[in-house]
């Protein structure tokens, strides 16, 4: 029983342009088509999924494992994941999870299951990434990094992110930064701590250690941080968040307690999600290209998959910038 791969040699095309045709995808040519189709008939190929997979032992199947789904990151994420799987003719089955030990489903990711793992969520010494590694499952990461395997992984640039805030913030006149950080167990959380302290040490205003706190990335986590910090007697006038979501609980914070926003506190974020640009949000923050970076992740994934033994690990690191809008002024 011939297959696509066949298919795809007879053709001289790739095994994606097979499955694209196939699922009638207009980002296909029609002379393209027109030929996959003609060699498909004179092979005999069927494309019944299940015979498919019994034969080359793929599932057509990709996993993606986020932590929170409420994040509005995730959301972004895997809507730009989920368009270009579907265009190269896989489907994608979505793990919403907070912990590595919160994983009891990972011998569903093992063996046949799916032929490949996205991970937008992971910790730094995670045995749910090095066990698929040890599996031989092709596996990638995205915006966040495991310490000690050479895999894929695509990251913003947290030292210029670093760079970016601190500059920014010390150039409005802001001595008293708070710091809500992530997770300090996640590569995210680690580096956009680190790379924030070093920015503003290096430019003679090095971090208080009790106006650091881990916030996570959740909009409550922001919202417990920033009213821990307003509640001191000597509060900062601003508060730089290492996730947009947790710079909303902090306007929500201060504006509950009748604060103006930028007057009486600063507020930046990190991430640019849609909503931050909103009239009623109109969050100052460092955008990281969420897009782009989802893209790239799932095209290295599936390069995995579809070249075994012959796909070389990659580091992508992908630029920032600062996007000024009005929740960022001088202190008064």
């Amino acid at each position: 029983m011939p297959t696509g791969w066949d298919v795809a040699r007879a053709a001289g095309v790739s095994q994606t342009t097979v499955s694209r045709t196939l699922r009638g995808d207009p980002s296909v040519k029609p002379g393209t088509r027109e030929h996959v189709l003609a060699v498909a008939r004179d092979l005999g190929y069927s494309p019944n999924e299940a015979a498919r997979s019994l034969i080359t032992n793929r599932t057509s199947t990709v996993a993606m494992v986020v932590a929170d789904i409420t994040n509005p990151l995730y959301p972004q994420e895997i809507s730009v994941a989920h368009a270009e799987l579907s265009a190269a003719g896989y489907r994608m089955m979505l793990f919403n999870r907070g912990r590595d030990d919160d994983m009891p489903d990972l011998d569903t990711l093992r063996g046949n299951a799916v032929d490949g793992v996205l991970f937008a969520a992971a910790t730094l010494d995670s045995p749910a990434v090095a066990g698929l590694v040890r599996s031989g499952t092709p596996v990638v990461l995205l915006n966040r990094d495991v310490d000690g395997l050479d895999i894929d992984r695509v990251l913003p640039d947290e030292h210029r992110a670093g760079e970016l805030a601190a500059r920014y913030l010390t150039g409005l006149g802001h001595r008293r930064i708070a710091l809500l950080a992530g997770h300090p167990d996640t590569s995210s959380g680690r580096d956009r701590r680190s790379c924030s302290a070093r920015a503003l040490r290096d430019l003679g205003h090095p971090l208080e250690p009790e106006l650091v706190l881990p916030a996570g990335f959740s909009h409550a986590e922001g919202h417990r941080c920033a009213t821990a910090l307003l509640d001191r007697p000597d509060p900062p006038t601003a508060v730089l968040c290492h996730s947009d979501a947790a710079a909303y609980g902090v306007l929500d914070a201060a504006r509950g307690r009748g604060l103006h926003v930028p007057g009486d506190l600063s507020v930046l974020g990190f991430d640019d999600l849609a909503m931050s640009g909103w009239s009623m949000i109109r969050l100052t923050t460092i955008r990281q290209p969420v897009t782009d970076m989802a893209r790239t992740a799932v095209h290295a994934l599936l390069a995995h998959i579809e070249n075994p033994g012959q796909h070389t690990p990659q580091r992508r690191v992908f630029d920032v910038e600062l996007v000024e809008r009005d929740t960022c002024g001088p202190p008064r």
